[in-house]
């Protein structure tokens, strides 16, 4: 069984997808609207800027829960 993984990437076009599980759960996500995608699945506040961080730093961002 996986555990409760999140991880969003940022494409190449600047758009972003969102997997939960390894499983594709939106793809082509406009940078305008990742917050509001991020927040509908209780990922805001601090975990919000964590996530924001790691997608500038890397390109991607992994949340283990």
């Amino acid at each position: 069984m996986k555990g409760n993984v999140w991880e969003i990437v940022r494409k190449e076009d600047g758009t972003f997808e969102m997997f939960h599980k390894g499983e594709l759960l939106h793809g082509s996500i406009p940078d305008r609207w990742l917050e509001d995608q991020l927040v509908r699945y209780g990922f805001c506040g601090e975990e919000y800027r964590d996530i924001r961080r790691q997608l500038d730093q890397f390109g991607k961002a992994k949340i283990v829960l």
